[in-house]
């Protein structure tokens, strides 16, 4: 870990999205139209900062365990939380709930196998279907919103949204796999070479 890793400008905009979430939804749920617009664009700006925060490590050199930890454990809070806030919402259909919980379930069995490789000293790099499972991720629950502010009743947008929401399901669902593989053969390798 680099010194003084805390500071990081990086790990900085980690710290920003996580301490942004509780904002996010307490703001959307006071049901107070401003407030939620307000979410809203706080939503946006964690999202953006998901991107900016990995670009900044890279570019600065700025790259440390702890971000590697926060970041993730950032990206699924706030996709966590921010899906859940929604799941009750008139907007969505019973296949998209069911996406929902598809795409939340993933999130939760990636942050355990994650915590449980670290124990063993297993560190597992972001697969790169994630990133675009993470994108996918954020434009869903900004259509999301968009929806919910506007109130739109043309059933061509809301089924535009919830056909987003399985795709996004899909992938997550996919990328899972794939997780589950890669940990599977760095826990694999590792025995092998303590043998």
């Amino acid at each position: 870990m680099q010194k003084n890793s805390i500071y990081l400008i990086p790990n900085l905009i980690t710290y920003a999205r996580l301490l942004s979430i509780p904002f996010i939804i307490i703001f959307y749920l006071s049901g107070i139209y401003t407030l939620q617009l307000l979410a809203f664009i706080i939503f946006i700006l964690a999202s953006i900062s998901d991107f900016l925060d990995g670009y900044l490590a890279r570019k600065l050199n700025q790259t440390s365990i702890l971000g590697k930890i926060l970041d993730p454990i950032a990206d699924k809070l706030l996709v966590i939380l921010v899906f859940m806030m929604f799941i009750n919402s008139d907007l969505l259909n019973i296949f998209t709930s069911i996406g929902i919980l598809i795409i939340t379930a993933r999130e939760i069995i990636v942050m355990t196998m994650r915590e449980i490789t670290a124990h063993q000293g297993i560190m597992i790099d972001v697969i790169k279907l994630s990133k675009l499972k993470t994108t996918l991720q954020f434009i869903s629950l900004a259509m999301l919103f968009l929806v919910s502010l506007t109130r739109n009743s043309n059933l061509q947008i809301l089924n535009l949204t919830n056909s987003f929401i399985l795709l996004t399901a899909i992938v997550s669902l996919i990328s899972l796999i794939m997780y589950v593989k890669t940990v599977y053969r760095s826990i694999t390798r590792k025995k092998s070479n303590e043998t």
